[in-house]
């Protein structure tokens, strides 16, 4: 090869943000997480900014013809997109334009479509702007995702959605998108007055065999109402030098877009941004091809290595990003277990989970790395899982279940102030058991949950149901609480139970209020200045120590979320409530029904 992408450059101390993210991330144990390269960066380009930095005045700068005259000749040779200078704003990254567009194209308290499992900055954005979330879930066909366009056209059609994110080429799934999805994608919005917002910030790592296609060329009216988002950052690994190039050919929408930029004091990029953007698009486009044959063998690896040891993992094929999607799910681990495996093993990937819901059990590795680096990086994987296994022979593997109605609820052993390793079990006096999942003792949200299911409680009892209340906190602090309550606490600081019946976390801090009811009325108004008055902040700041190493995985987890499971008196569920947000709690009615099975 021409250039060099063998070398194991060490990030560690140079204030690399997936390094820093990553304990103890060193040349032997490289994360493979965030979606940044492992790459020597192209020579043309550290030769630009060199030459920037020595003989240039380090001043405000704004695009030069000969920057713009780069991106438009990039866009015509590599997508067959004829671009006009004037349709170009720069802004300094696309997550950062995505937002941008959200504000200048809807209104606060209209809705964005986003199709999940995606790209997870997608839901920040449009929750930021004061807009509110509507997902349209990708069918996953054997290994091959789809759009489920008949779901989409039906939220489409909705008055409330305005606009879409669309991710094309689809992050992390994979999937080029081909001319006619993307046509069906464009008739659809433009039909229904849905404005597109497209992030192409992939469009230029293709695997052979498959064609990207600008979704402006699709047809004119697309062309009219569209704002293609692309940039260098991901082909070239320039995400540090913030360089994004927008693409909005409807003067309107351009306008309102620059007019928003304007009011956020978003002027221009830095001097070197255009330097670097000028001399990848000029001279290192066979840097991007030898690239794109590295990728390519780093998933053939991949693919080998699973197909010979792990061949129930599914490895969904690369089309095109450099980021590989692996259905880890028939292993038999939770997506929890996964998570400490890997941790253990020094694994750094992303968690399928903060994709979405319809990514738990995945894992996104990035294949833009030396194959040394990616051979360390299997090999562990496979130490790990052996290990894995073999604890599993030798004590016999955990029961993980996610209790439905009609299951029989199983092994419920637990620690209360009556005692220690109690069982739940048949009931002989006939009455249904309703478990309560929360958080821990001191949380507001648990003692919220407590206060009400204390005005519950007897109710239920008359409609012959007892209460059992679980908190992640240690039986021998409840005994001094227990008095206040007529039903029984149960300490279960290690979320033992919890892991058992697979009582999950929520994937981040919006993760436990997007979509909650509560939480939506603060939709359409200011969001930052309301959670300011409301002490928000408070809480938010706890829920964002989550990945501080002082705090335990396990135990009083901060992303938790509750739930409600009733059985019967031979121990069959009658109903399971397992909250998607922190509020989304069962009224009376639906738990009488519960009792009644």
């Amino acid at each position: 090869m021409k250039y060099d992408f063998t070398t194991v450059v060490d990030r560690s101390g140079c204030g690399s943000a997936k390094w820093d993210d990553a304990w103890e991330a060193s040349t032997e144990y490289v994360p493979l997480s965030v979606a940044d390269m492992e790459f020597v960066t192209a020579p043309p380009i550290k030769e630009a900014l060199k030459k920037v930095a020595e003989e240039h005045v380090l001043g405000y700068t704004r695009p030069t013809d000969a920057y713009y005259d780069a991106v438009c000749s990039w866009m015509r040779r590599r997508h067959d997109f004829e671009v006009k200078k004037e349709w170009i704003v720069n802004t300094p990254g696309v997550v950062n334009a995505l937002a941008l567009l959200i504000d200048a194209n809807t209104k606060p308290g209209e809705s964005v479509l986003i199709l999940s499992p995606v790209y997870y900055p997608f839901d920040i954005t449009v929750v930021a702007k004061s807009r509110r979330i509507v997902y349209s879930y990708l069918r996953n066909n054997a290994g091959h995702y789809e759009i489920d366009f008949t779901d989409l056209e039906r939220k489409a059609k909705r008055k409330d959605v305005t606009a879409i994110l669309f991710c094309n080429p689809h992050n992390p799934v994979g999937r080029v998108w081909t001319r006619e999805e993307l046509r069906r994608v464009a008739d659809i919005c433009c039909d229904n007055g849905v404005f597109i917002i497209d992030d192409e910030i992939h469009n230029d790592l293709i695997m052979p065999g498959y064609e990207h296609t600008v979704m402006a060329n699709v047809s004119d009216r697309a062309r009219d109402n569209i704002a293609v988002c692309t940039a260098p950052s991901k082909t070239f690994n320039l995400a540090g030098l913030q360089c994004s190039n927008i693409i909005i050919p409807n003067s309107a929408a351009r306008a309102r877009t620059s007019l928003c930029m304007m009011l956020d004091m978003n002027t221009s990029l830095n001097i070197f941004a255009y330097a670097a953007c000028t001399a990848a698009y000029n001279e290192c486009e066979d840097w991007l091809e030898e690239l794109i044959g590295v990728v390519h063998e780093n998933e053939e690896l991949v693919k080998s290595f699973m197909a010979e040891h792990f061949p129930r993992v599914q490895v969904i094929p690369l089309e095109g990003t450099y980021l590989l999607w692996l259905d880890m799910r028939r292993l038999g681990l939770t997506h929890v277990e996964m998570r400490k495996m890997l941790e253990k093993q020094k694994i750094f990937l992303d968690n399928g989970e903060v994709f979405g819901i319809a990514g738990r059990g995945f894992q996104r590795i990035n294949l833009a790395c030396p194959k040394s680096t990616l051979l360390k990086a299997l090999e562990r994987f496979k130490k790990g899982m052996e290990e894995v296994y073999a604890d599993w022979k030798e004590n016999g593997r955990p029961y993980h279940k996610t209790l439905k109605k009609g299951m029989k609820l199983e092994g419920f052993v637990y620690d209360s102030c009556h005692g220690t390793g109690m069982e739940l079990a048949a009931n002989a006096n006939g009455k249904s058991t309703l478990i309560v999942f929360s958080r821990y003792y001191g949380c507001d949200i648990a003692v919220l949950m407590l206060k009400l299911m204390k005005v519950a409680a007897p109710i239920l009892e008359k409609a012959g149901c007892q209460v059992k209340f679980v908190l992640q906190t240690d039986a021998e602090i409840l005994k001094e609480v227990q008095k206040d309550y007529s039903f029984e606490l149960i300490g279960d600081p290690k979320a033992k139970l919890y892991d058992r019946y697979n009582v999950f976390e929520a994937k981040d801090t919006l993760g436990m209020v997007t979509g909650d009811k509560l939480f939506d009325k603060l939709v359409g108004k200011n969001i930052k200045k309301i959670l300011h008055l409301n002490g928000f902040e408070k809480f938010a700041g706890a829920l964002m120590d989550v990945g501080a190493k002082d705090i335990p995985q396990s135990g009083a987890r901060q992303m938790q979320l509750p739930a409600y499971i009733i059985v019967n008196d031979k121990m069959e569920v009658t109903y399971a409530h397992y909250s998607k947000t922190i509020a989304d709690l069962p009224d009376m009615k639906s738990l009488i029904r519960g009792i009644r099975g």
